[in-house]
């Protein structure tokens, strides 16, 4: 299993703790800010690792199309 694999679940269970954490402290507590924080994150480094594995497709059809 490689990277996206991980990080989708990463990203899926920081999204259940942020959830819990807004209904049981309230949207705005320090908790749910910092596991929203976390969340977009993993989310940046999940869209890069996208973007760059699509400019190397795009790459590789340049060069052997």
């Amino acid at each position: 299993m490689g990277i996206q694999y991980y990080l989708k679940r990463q990203m899926e269970e920081k999204r259940s703790q942020m959830i819990q954490s807004a209904q049981e402290n309230g949207f705005t507590s320090n908790q749910t800010v910092r596991y929203s924080q976390e969340l977009d994150h993993l989310m940046n480094m999940y869209l890069r690792l996208c973007v760059k594995k699509s400019d190397d497709e795009d790459s590789l059809r340049q060069a052997f199309g």
